[in-house]
């Protein structure tokens, strides 16, 4: 009976954590303007505001993150910046945090038994 309330609760949390058009759009916007200002060495700025956001979302399990998290940390590789790495894995997020289903495919969560 608990494992059953343990599941609902947490199928509540994650129906409840979607990201928003609103927010995608706003989000890939910040992303796509890393990308223009990674041109002049800059774009960096624009990964922590991302992060930040996909941490403050709140209800948003860290394994969820850890895309976006790879593609700012690769956009800070010199040669690897002019690639558009930033933008794919932060959609790659949001699709992620949008399907829980799918999440819970590509990367289970296994946990020790009681």
């Amino acid at each position: 009976m608990a494992d059953e309330e343990q599941k609902t609760i947490e199928d509540d949390e994650e129906e409840g954590s979607k990201i928003s058009l609103p927010e995608i759009i706003i989000m890939v916007s910040l992303s796509l303007i890393g990308e223009l200002l990674d041109a002049i060495d800059l774009g960096w700025l624009v990964g922590f505001p991302i992060q930040l956001w996909l941490i403050m979302k709140g209800g948003i399990a860290f394994r969820k993150q850890v895309p976006a998290l790879a593609g700012n940390l690769i956009e800070l590789i010199p040669i690897l910046d002019w690639l558009p790495i930033r933008t794919a894995t932060l959609l790659i997020t949001i699709y992620l945090i949008n399907h829980p289903k799918i999440a819970k495919k590509v990367a289970p969560i296994k946990t020790a038994a009681k």
